[in-house]
C-alpha cells in the first residue's frame, strides 16, 4: 500500500524488527519502490501470487490458473531482484497442487499461526494488538497487513506487538526459506 508500507516499514525500523513481506505481483508492479524499500531494509520478500485470487478459494482455482499466478508473482518479484523462496497463498488456502506450484519456483509454503484479524473492517489498534498477544508463543508466526485496505489501525497497534512480543522474552525474526 502506498499509504501503509512505507510507515510500517519505518515503525519496523525504528524497532529494530526484521520482518517477511508477502507481496502481491501486479502492487510490486505498480509500486516497485516499496519492494525495493522493504529489501533495502533487510525486510524478507515473498510471492502472495500475482492478482491474489479469492474466488474460488485459491486451491481451487483450475491447476494451469493456479500455477500462473505462483509464477507471474515470482516474475514480478524477480524483476526487482527479490528472489522470492517463499510463498503464502491467499486465505491460506492450500493443497498438494498448491505446494508442488510453489515448489516449482524455489517456493516453500508458509502459513501462519496468529490472525489478530486485522483485515476486518472496524478492528481497532488496540483489538489487533490484544488479539496478537494472547495468541502468540514461541515459534508463532504472527500474520498482519499492509495493504488490501486502510491498515491504519494495524500500524498504530504494530509497536504495541512488538513491545508486548518482547515483554515475553520472544526473539522477532524474518522467515527464511532455510
Amino acid at each position: 500500500s502506498p499509504q501503509f508500507t512505507a510507515r510500517i516499514l519505518a515503525t519496523l525500523g525504528r524497532l529494530h524488527v526484521a520482518a517477511t513481506f508477502f507481496v502481491v505481483g501486479y502492487l510490486a508492479d505498480r509500486y516497485p519502490n516499496l519492494v525495493r524499500q522493504e529489501l533495502r531494509a533487510g525486510m524478507t520478500v515473498g510471492n502472495h501470487t500475482y492478482n491474489h485470487p479469492e474466488v474460488p478459494a485459491f486451491d481451487q482455482l483450475p491447476r494451469r490458473l493456479l500455477e500462473d499466478e505462483v509464477a507471474l508473482g515470482a516474475q514480478s518479484l524477480s524483476r526487482l531482484d527479490a528472489r522470492p523462496t517463499l510463498f503464502r497463498p491467499p486465505g491460506g488456502s492450500f493443497s498438494a497442487t498448491v505446494v508442488n506450484a510453489a515448489e516449482a519456483f524455489g517456493e516453500r509454503i508458509v502459513l501462519w499461526s496468529v490472525d489478530p484479524a486485522d483485515w476486518q473492517p472496524g478492528a481497532t489498534a488496540r483489538q489487533i494488538a490484544r488479539k496478537a498477544l494472547a495468541a502468540v508463543r514461541p515459534g508463532s508466526i504472527v500474520i498482519l497487513h499492509d495493504g488490501g485496505g486502510d491498515r491504519a489501525a494495524t500500524a498504530k497497534a504494530l509497536p504495541a506487538i512488538v513491545k508486548g512480543i518482547r515483554r515475553k522474552g520472544l526473539r522477532l525474526v524474518a522467515i527464511t526459506a532455510r
